[in-house]
């Protein structure tokens, strides 16, 4: 856990600026523009743990909860394909749509190819609703 800084620590960052916290994981001095925070109330980390932080969080994303969204994306989009499912396909659009924002830029391509399949059903639907068979 982070601590206060010693009276007379200086920021490793800015040697010019007195450090108020010492990083709680790598034993880093810190001054207020250097810290980063969860919560407001939370205690600081150094900006490199920081970046470690976010690195891992983005790969646990990607290895758990994210590759089941594009996943459930692209399913819903092959399923879109068939027509008269609307409702189905509203909620494919917006899955996949989501699921391209959070998803790293490598790894798009799943939901990418559910919502070009989305579309594709819609259009066969609204064609299959506008202009029906005799």
């Amino acid at each position: 856990m982070s601590s206060p800084a010693p009276s007379g620590a200086q920021c490793a960052a800015h040697p010019e600026a007195a450090a108020s916290w010492v990083c709680g994981r790598c034993g880093t001095f810190m001054c207020p523009e250097c810290e980063h925070r969860v919560r407001p109330e939370a205690h600081p980390l150094c900006p490199s743990c920081w970046e470690l932080r976010e690195r891992t969080l983005a790969t646990l994303h990607t290895e758990k909860g994210g590759t089941r969204l594009q996943t459930a994306g692209l399913i819903l989009g092959v399923i879109s394909l068939a027509p008269g499912c609307f409702p189905l396909q509203l909620l494919s659009l917006v899955l996949n749509i989501v699921a391209i924002a959070r998803a790293p830029h490598g790894a798009r391509w799943r939901p990418i190819v559910g919502l070009v399949l989305t579309l594709l059903g819609s259009v066969g639907s609204l064609l299959f609703y506008f202009f029906p068979r005799s």
